[in-house]
């Protein structure tokens, strides 16, 4: 098992794991297979940025996690980092993927100069996640009622800070 850094020629298995995880688990992410925009033009170009950087979980040469964060880059919000796209296939849950996978994304925003708190959001159905953010050092500063709705439920979304 690793975590190592996707590159552009990894932008493949990148969107087939982000339709897994948007299919698999639609209350837990903004966007829907409908309107994602993840190309493999866009993908590649996103893991080629230095502005931001997705994380792959690996399995027995098998990409089973991500994790995406990216910095701001406006100049009142340079100090910040956003973490998006936490997902981790069933069978690889409970193994140490998440906590690894956000500890990468948490050191990349560490290393960008001048970011001083990373933020993320969690809907209320993501339980777990919700609690490995927390014993990252995420706090919660906020919440949003009905975020989403999907087939006519409606979840709440947890916003989150680290200070660095």
């Amino acid at each position: 098992m690793t975590v190592r850094a996707l590159i552009p020629n990894d932008a493949l298995d990148l969107i087939s794991l982000r339709k897994e995880a948007l299919d698999g688990a639609p209350l837990a992410f903004g966007s829907s297979n409908e309107d994602d925009r993840l190309s493999v033009e866009f993908a590649q170009r996103a893991l080629a940025d230095e502005n931001q950087a997705v994380f792959g979980f690996y399995e027995a040469s098998k990409l089973t996690g991500m994790v995406g964060v990216i910095r701001l880059t406006k100049v009142k919000e340079r100090h910040k980092a956003d973490i998006w796209g936490m997902y981790v296939r069933p069978h690889s849950r409970r193994k140490g993927a998440g906590d690894a996978l956000l500890r990468a994304a948490i050191q990349q925003a560490e290393q960008w100069n001048g970011v001083s708190q990373i933020h993320l959001s969690v809907t209320e159905t993501a339980a777990e996640a919700k609690r490995l953010y927390e014993r990252a050092g995420f706090q919660e500063w906020g919440r949003e009622p009905r975020a989403l709705c999907w087939d006519g439920t409606f979840v709440d979304e947890l916003h989150m800070v680290l200070k660095l």
